[in-house]
């Protein structure tokens, strides 16, 4: 009688078939060797590793579980003939020889190059709170290899009944404000009674509880710092997990109050203009008094009254022949401290200390310029004693005689560190471990001691913080920049605002205080009563690819932040045109305009006063449209290296800027700077050009498109 094949005899048949037409040796059945025992290192439950320790099961928290590993046959690579394997795993309670339940994969093909082939089935309706072992082996078609180690697992699905506690001294939820943004605290997160708990998961602000924190027992507190980035009302959300991997809902559980950012205890606008006395802005009471003869001069800015229009006339204290010193001392020197300023400097010859606060013998600090290593530092003696050694950072950034820099010291009490900033861009950091109290005035223009002689300059808008500042970007400034670059970048200053709506005459008047009014090169008959530009409603020039306007002299620095921007109709999209740039020597210092071989918009600077210099150059994204009125601004932001480009007010892209170095040339309005001199001419409409020093943001683009000062 015939009998079929059963499917393992018949999967068997075929193999051996396949085996000896392809293989090189044969693969009977008495020839096989069972598949090898697995490795207890490749089992996993649900993703965890396998614990053949009973004491240290493997905890999880689902009763359905993909159990795999990784399996392997000895022959294929014997023979040189693929063999077909599967993986078996069963499941038992501790003690027990009887299985809970057993389960098998597919067969897979295992070719003679290969290694071990992973497999995994499904465990389902698994008790909990049990120890149960699983253990795995492999199956070929002819016989089965050695069933592993047992691995141990124990399941609870249980979660803990609530989140953890949270306290906090540095922030205490009492309704009352404490600390700053960028202040850390000390937050302490406690089991709330889940003695189970063997972590927290928290947050900030949001409903994520993402952050770890593990105490060292479970149940058990533990402290960790969190960093609030913002002021007022402040969330933390959190919940408890336990070694299961069970979580509690993850809630709101603490909440408090973050102070806004400490203002300065000193601010010393120096916008008198006139007389021998300078008023603290922050204090009424407190004003600085000349000590010698002072002078005053035109500032780095004046100041926004309310409305929409600046002060213009912005003064500040010249100090080559004299000082200004407060009557009491305004900041602990002991303590954490920061001091800022925008200072020139004419005179690069000599020692001097622009800022200042006695001590008895010797200031309590000192904020100068050190001749001999021609560099800005900032200085604080070990002691009130002309012998003390001092701590002392000096800038790496190189000293510009007779331009107005920012420059900041600080002192961060909790690290003992000193730090230097010059115009936004930080200089260096040293310990200083000898803290003390300088009792005395608050000097400006001059030291105290060997350091005493005055700020061969001028000086303007000194600022005294109790605090360090913020360095890096964060919500607590109005720029979401950080404090430092908006103490280097702001005010935004017009130094040049040309509305060419002028009627007739071979000049465009400046609208700002610099006075640089542009000189007509065309006639202003054709020139003047252009069309209406829509944007601000107002007459405008239109160049006819020859005429341009220049000024005396440079408006801005452009080896510092600064912004370009006007009004612009392109007529002819034929060849490359600049409608505003300052010149240098050989090239433009920058230069805002139009390429025509991609049709675009550009922003670019020159990496140094040289033809045929590198250049740097930000496109628009779109192509440039053609008879109607379109608003650029081109910004340099020197914090950051990067040129930006914006086109009727949408932010275009950025790139970093190559070299940077300072045109003293004029402006040009209408043309750039080429190796023969005026080039590149404009052929359309110009209304409103406008440059300032500093670096504009978002809606500023827009302010200053409609003529208003841009903060």
């Amino acid at each position: 009688m015939r009998r079929s094949l059963t499917r393992s005899t018949a999967a068997a048949a075929a193999i051996a078939l396949v085996s000896s037409l392809l293989g090189p040796a044969s693969a009977l059945a008495d020839e096989n060797r069972p598949p090898d025992r697995p490795d207890t290192a490749t089992l996993t439950a649900r993703g965890e590793a396998c614990s053949t320790d009973k004491a240290n099961p493997t905890l999880l928290n689902s009763t359905e579980l993909t159990l795999s590993g990784r399996f392997s046959d000895p022959d294929p690579a014997a023979t040189g003939v693929s063999q077909q394997i599967k993986a078996e795993f069963e499941w038992a309670l501790e003690g027990s020889e009887e299985a809970l339940g057993r389960s098998e994969s597919a067969y897979i093909a295992q070719g003679p190059s290969a290694g071990p082939q992973s497999r995994s089935v499904t465990a389902r309706d698994l008790p909990e709170k049990v120890l149960i072992g699983y253990r795995a082996r492999a199956h070929d078609p002819q016989a089965a290899g050695e069933w592993s180690e047992r691995c141990w697992i124990e399941i609870s699905t249980a979660k803990p009944a609530s989140p953890p506690t949270v306290t906090s001294e540095d922030y205490p939820s009492d309704n009352r404000f404490h600390g700053a943004p960028g202040r850390p605290g000390e937050f302490t997160f406690d089991g709330n009674g889940v003695d189970t708990a063997v972590a927290y998961y928290y947050s900030l602000d949001d409903r994520t509880c993402s952050t770890l924190a593990e105490p060292d027992t479970p149940g058990g507190s533990v402290t960790v710092t969190i960093v609030p980035r913002q002021d007022g009302p402040r969330t933390i959300s959190a919940r408890s997990v336990d070694a299961y991997g069970n979580s509690s809902e993850c809630k709101a559980v603490y909440r408090f109050l973050v102070a806004p950012p400490a203002d300065p205890v000193a601010h010393f606008t120096l916008d008198e203009g006139a007389g021998d006395t300078a008023a603290d802005a922050m204090d009424p009471t407190r004003t600085a008094e000349a000590a010698g003869g002072i002078d005053w001069t035109r500032g780095r800015a004046g100041v926004q009254e309310w409305g929409y229009d600046y002060r213009l006339e912005g003064t500040a204290a010249s100090t080559a022949g004299g000082a200004l010193r407060t009557q009491a001392s305004v900041v602990d020197t002991g303590g954490t401290f920061t001091v800022s300023a925008w200072l020139r400097l004419d005179d690069t010859g000599r020692d001097a200390v622009a800022l200042s606060q006695d001590g008895e013998h010797v200031s309590g600090f000192r904020l100068g310029y050190d001749a001999d290593e021609e560099a800005w530092y900032f200085a604080v003696p070990n002691g009130d004693d002309p012998a003390a050694a001092e701590t002392r950072i000096l800038s790496t950034a190189s000293v510009r005689s007779g331009a107005w820099t920012q420059v900041t010291g600080m002192h961060d009490a909790e690290t003992g560190e000193l730090s230097l900033y010059v115009d936004g861009a930080r200089q260096g950091v040293a310990e200083h471990d000898a803290p003390w109290t300088a009792e005395g005035a608050f000097v400006l223009g001059a030291g105290y001691g060997p350091e005493a002689s005055n700020w061969p300059g001028a000086v303007d808008h000194v600022t005294v913080w109790d605090r360090t500042l913020y360095t890096e970007d964060t919500p607590a400034t109005f720029s979401g920049r950080s404090e430092i670059w908006e103490w280097a970048t702001r005010p935004v200053v017009p130094e040049g605002v040309w509305r060419l709506n002028e009627t007739q005459g071979p000049t465009a008047d400046d609208g700002s205080d610099h006075g640089l009014d542009a000189t007509l090169h065309g006639d202003p008959a054709t020139v003047w009563n252009g069309e209406m530009n829509q944007g601000t409603w107002e007459t405008t020039a239109r160049l006819d690819g020859s005429a341009y306007l220049s000024t005396e002299g440079p408006a801005v620095r452009t080896d510092t932040g600064f912004t370009a921007s006007a009004w612009v109709r392109l007529d002819d999209t034929g060849r490359d045109a600049v409608f505003l740039s300052q010149s240098g020597g050989h090239t433009d210092g920058f230069a805002l305009g139009y390429d025509a071989s991609d049709e675009k918009w550009f922003f670019e600077t020159a990496a140094q006063d040289a033809s045929g210099a590198t250049v740097s150059r930000v496109s628009s994204d779109s192509l440039a449209s053609s008879a109607q009125w379109v608003h650029l601004t081109g910004t340099y932001d020197h914090v950051d290296g990067t040129l930006a480009l914006y086109v009727d007010r949408v932010f275009q892209g950025s790139v970093e800027r190559q070299g940077s170095w300072n045109a003293d040339g004029p402006v040009l309005i209408g043309a750039g700077t080429g190796a023969e001199g005026v080039e590149r001419h404009w052929t359309g409409g110009i209304g409103l050009a406008q440059v300032h020093q500093g670096v504009v943001l978002g809606d500023e683009v827009g302010r200053i498109s409609m003529g208003y000062p841009p903060v």
